[in-house]
């Protein structure tokens, strides 16, 4: 290939990347949105329906709606778990690129704050996901 080919590829390939990073900034806003749309409306589902049906006056439920009350619990707490695992998923291969794009550029290596900050967020993302399904059994468990 020779100088002039290579030139040209590169500029077509800046070209292609300034294209495609605005439709993945577009793409990430997009999905924090419904990711945080979902995490608040099964939030919010699951307080006030642990609520109303874990309280001593709670409405007494026929056995088929009683396992479809259940059922549902666990199914919003997945979602939130899932969710929240998405997001952190994202991060984690975002971080990598700009790894990659470090490496490239010659920047100084990962800091002490880079490992802290990891450790942090994988300690914080197993104590969620613990708490969480700790509270789904309970909470299932509180309806016969």
């Amino acid at each position: 290939m020779s100088k002039e080919e290579e030139e040209l590829e590169a500029q077509n390939n800046l070209k292609k990347l300034e294209l495609f990073n605005p439709h993945q900034e577009d793409t990430r806003r997009r999905a924090d949105s419904l990711i945080r749309a979902i995490f608040l409306i099964s939030g919010g589902a699951l307080t006030v329906s642990i609520s109303i049906f874990t309280s001593k006056s709670s409405p007494e439920l026929i056995p088929a709606l009683s396992c479809i009350l259940k059922n549902s619990w666990w199914l919003l707490f997945i979602s939130i778990i899932s969710l929240a695992l998405s997001l952190f998923l994202m991060l984690v291969r975002d971080y990598h690129a700009g790894e990659n794009w470090r490496k490239k550029a010659d920047f100084k290596k990962r800091s002490l704050y880079d490992a802290a900050m990891w450790l942090l967020g994988i300690i914080g993302m197993i104590c969620f996901i613990g708490g969480l399904l700790g509270l789904s059994y309970v909470s299932t468990s509180l309806i016969s």
